[in-house]
């Protein structure tokens, strides 16, 4: 798939999409969206590509957690997605990014999700944080796409 680098509003990109999770009325009471009061500054990206990796974490987090779901901009280039599922253990965390990787047969998917992200991430020579517990929190997941700054 093409990929173009440009100057992107993180507030802007985790905005947008939220707002098509919350069509669905459950996605609508799960998920919060966060941004900072001051402003950010632009990461430097591609629009389309990161829109589908913030999707698949979005998901995969109202998929694999029954409570509130957060997608959270932090300065300066950094965008999480935090739940308050079960998470996973240390032997699980370092296999989620490989393809076909599933760690629970009770919901139906091909374990490309976190694959896709990674190779997304990739691309924009960022990194992809995973945590579990998310630190501050007992229990949980969080995956944070760490970006460049836009020149």
């Amino acid at each position: 798939a093409s990929f173009a680098r440009a100057r992107l509003d993180l507030v802007q990109l985790t905005a947008d999409v939220a707002q098509a999770f919350w069509r669905d009325s459950d996605a609508q009471e799960r998920l919060d969206l966060r941004v900072p009061d001051e402003g950010v500054p632009p990461a430097e990206g591609d629009l389309d590509s990161l829109a589908i990796a913030l999707r698949n974490l979005v998901e995969n987090a109202l998929r694999y957690s029954t409570g509130m779901v957060v997608l959270e901009v932090l300065p300066p280039c950094t965008v999480a997605v935090r739940d308050d599922g079960p998470g996973v253990n240390a032997q699980q965390l370092q296999t989620l990014q490989a393809r076909h990787v599933r760690h629970s047969a009770d919901v139906a998917g091909y374990g490309l999700g976190l694959s896709i992200v990674n190779t997304i991430v990739g691309k924009h020579g960022a990194r992809l944080e995973l945590h579990s517990p998310p630190p501050g929190h007992p229990r949980g997941f969080e995956a944070r796409i760490v970006l460049r700054p836009a020149e």
